[in-house]
């Protein structure tokens, strides 16, 4: 298993996409710094949203989460996947002595590995941007209940969102991972995760509009919540917040994503016929 798991790595990583993404991810960066310090500019210091060194590496994962992140998974998975059921290489693999259940393991572990690489190459850029050019301060203001954090606190502050804004990426990953295993070609899977993720924003957006209808406030939200792009970028904050009571049901509603999708992806995967 784990020479499998390896070999699905070094075959990847021998991919021009991979190291075109890498190459990628330091302009998104550099694109965030540009863009806040043009935002600072118009916000106070000391609102929550003005960007300090320590909550620069917070918001700006939270932009690039919804719709960067999210692309570079579906383009994995269908470099790894989709493209491989294609091209019949994956008909190869197979006639070595390995199930299709291994298979399936090796190359979700290659998949989640390389998006935690990637976010943990964009975390680390973000951190040391964000203490040159960002105001360097003592303590963080969080988004929702305005606690200020000090140092020790802020910087656990930091891990923990970095740890949920993955999780989040494993529920996207389990979604695209099915998208991949049921889909006859690489385009196919790219329209359809596009699809998927255009929706994601788009649904809970119109949902905002209708609180003035006959639906209640409180299921507007839970119903906006159930949409993983949405809990990307505003559900984090709500999952870290002490006072808020949504953090039970984004736990739910991810489990739910992880362990329904993830389960259908795997049976999709080794229930299908390679060999037509």
């Amino acid at each position: 298993m784990k020479g499998l798991f390896t070999s699905e790595l070094e075959r990847l990583w021998s991919q021009k996409i991979s190291w075109i993404i890498l190459f990628f991810i330091p302009l998104m960066s550099i694109g965030s710094v540009k863009y806040y310090l043009s935002w600072n500019e118009r916000v106070s210091p000391g609102q929550p949203d003005y960007v300090t060194s320590l909550n620069f590496p917070i918001i700006s994962i939270s932009e690039h989460l919804v719709v960067s992140f999210n692309i570079i998974a579906i383009i994995l998975i269908s470099t790894v996947i989709a493209n491989e059921i294609e091209n019949g290489q994956l008909r190869m693999i197979l006639i070595r002595p390995f199930s299709t259940t291994q298979l399936f393991l090796a190359k979700l572990a290659t998949i989640l590995t390389t998006m935690f690489l990637y976010l943990t190459l964009f975390w680390i850029l973000n951190t040391v941007a964000g203490y040159i050019f960002f105001p360097k301060v003592d303590t963080l203001i969080t988004f929702l209940d305005e606690q200020k954090l000090s140092l020790t606190a802020a910087l656990l502050y930091n891990v923990k969102y970095f740890s949920a804004c993955f999780v989040t990426m494993i529920s996207v990953v389990s979604v695209f991972t099915l998208l991949g295993s049921i889909s006859r070609s690489t385009m196919i899977t790219l329209g359809a995760g596009v699809g998927f993720i255009f929706l994601s924003i788009a649904i809970p957006q119109l949902l905002e509009f209708s609180t003035q209808t006959i639906i209640g406030h409180s299921t507007v939200i839970h119903l906006m919540y159930m949409s993983i792009v949405k809990i990307q970028h505003t559900g984090i904050a709500f999952l870290l917040s002490s006072t808020n009571n949504l953090n039970s049901y984004i736990i739910l509603v991810q489990t739910v994503y992880i362990a329904l999708f993830g389960l259908i992806a795997y049976w999709t995967f080794v229930k299908r016929d390679y060999f037509i």
